[in-house]
């Protein structure tokens, strides 16, 4: 159903989770995550209500193990979910739910890239840089 989206609200999804991730790519707690983020669109292929989503997104940012990365994104994710749930050309749930899995999906794909672009520029074990 994803492929029903315009592609504009594509694009601003798009746009909307990298520039979550981009603000806070270098930031303590953000490394190696990546199974928050996709324990979420596991969650998604099942529920697409906001006030759900937001619940369980303030739950992991609340969790000790989970604290520090959800603390970075928690509020500009839920704030995104509200953003789609407002958004009229998204009031069909089906529509919906598509845009909330692919917003979680473009999450995933951006942190995996950042994630290896942090690793790489960090100095290895005798490395002289």
């Amino acid at each position: 159903m994803a492929s029903a989206l315009q592609s504009d609200t594509k694009k601003w999804l798009v746009e909307q989770s990298e520039g979550i991730l981009g603000r806070v790519a270098g930031k303590e707690g953000f490394g190696e995550q990546v199974s928050q983020l996709r324990n979420l669109v596991q969650i998604v292929q099942e529920e697409s209500e906001v006030a759900v989503l937001r619940n369980f997104i303030r739950y992991q940012s609340g969790r000790k193990t989970t604290q520090k990365f959800w603390s970075l994104i928690c509020d500009d994710v839920i704030r995104t979910l509200e953003l789609i749930e407002a958004r009229q050309e998204l009031a069909d749930e089906v529509l919906r739910k598509a845009a909330i899995q692919q917003f979680f999906g473009y999450l995933v794909r951006h942190y995996v890239y950042l994630d290896r672009v942090r690793r790489d520029s960090k100095p290895r074990r005798g490395d002289r840089r």
